[in-house]
């Protein structure tokens, strides 16, 4: 049977108008990644039910057991929204071509030790950094874990620039704690020299131990860290992106539930206070640590998979 050319229209805006419909009845991903115990996913479905509200569309939420298989998740494009942290987002930046970056949190600007990285020891004969690099062959240091900005990234780079660009060749015994309490704790039991970990999990034992001041030894903190972004799927349209992004960046005023939820799952998201608008050149400045971009990169490639 043949067909006449207002026929073939009508079955092609037909066949376009059930796409359409599939579409818009597809569920909204978001997805983050699990930090020790708490997968995230109750810190974010306030937040999902707001989505959920302001698109007309079902939401999901998942989570990945860590930041590698979360990045792998989103080049798979199983992700349509996204909060990853800063080494997360840096490893994707390598060759994104699935999210942007849209917002952040923002930190109150009277804000005091937000989010760093604290260098500590239980060995009396390391004062400083001087004496690491002197000693490194006989020290053992401890990371957080492989995706972590304050526990890896940001102490690797701290010594790249006193120049341990290997630390895993250099000291005599490399490890990670898990979380920044178990590798806070594995230092005072004196299984390592040194470790990492991020300045919240620092302070809170000081403040509850004041003892661990006399035991443990400060040698570095660093300046605050940018905290990591929400990832937009690059294949929204634009009318989507807008209501999406407005929807984020007022919901300390339309839904203060929904942000309370979602810094709650963050440590290092207690003091902010809503989210901003940004883009992928907000993390230009940390790109530049100390100046250089050749050791951030090579620190990088180690955590590719």
């Amino acid at each position: 049977m043949k067909l006449n050319f207002l026929q073939v229209t009508m079955i092609v805006l037909l066949s376009v108008c059930i796409l359409s419909c599939q579409k818009a009845k597809q569920p909204i991903r978001i997805a983050t990644y699990t930090y020790a115990t708490n997968n995230r996913i109750n810190n974010l479905t306030h937040f999902a039910k707001a989505l959920e509200a302001e698109m007309k569309r079902p939401v999901e939420v998942q989570s990945y057991p860590d930041v590698a298989s979360f990045i792998e998740g989103i080049k798979s494009d199983q992700v349509d929204v996204g909060f990853i942290n800063t080494l997360g987002y840096l490893l994707l930046a390598r060759d994104n071509e699935y999210m942007d970056p849209i917002a952040t949190l923002k930190v109150k600007e009277d804000a005091v030790d937000n989010y760093k990285t604290v260098l500590l020891t239980n060995n009396e004969r390391v004062t400083d950094l001087e004496a690491i690099s002197a000693n490194a062959n006989t020290l053992s240091m401890m990371f957080v874990a492989p995706g972590s900005t304050s526990g890896n990234l940001v102490p690797r780079l701290m010594l790249s620039a006193i120049g341990i660009k290997q630390p895993e060749a250099t000291f005599s015994k490399v490890a990670y704690g898990g979380n920044h309490t178990s590798t806070f704790d594995l230092l005072k039991e004196g299984v390592t020299d040194l470790c990492a970990i991020g300045s919240n999990e620092y302070y809170k034992q000081i403040a509850a131990d004041s003892s661990l001041g006399a035991s443990t030894q400060l040698l570095w903190i660093s300046e605050e860290i940018p905290l990591g972004p929400v990832l937009l799927n690059k294949r929204f349209s634009s009318s989507d992106r807008t209501r999406m992004t407005a929807l984020i960046l007022k919901l300390h005023e339309a839904d203060p539930q929904a942000l309370a939820s979602i810094k709650d799952g963050w440590s290092e998201a207690k003091q902010a206070e809503k989210f901003h608008a940004i883009t992928d050149k907000y993390y230009d400045n940390f790109r530049m640590v100390n100046g250089n971009r050749t050791d951030l990169s090579n620190i990088l490639k180690q955590f590719v998979q």
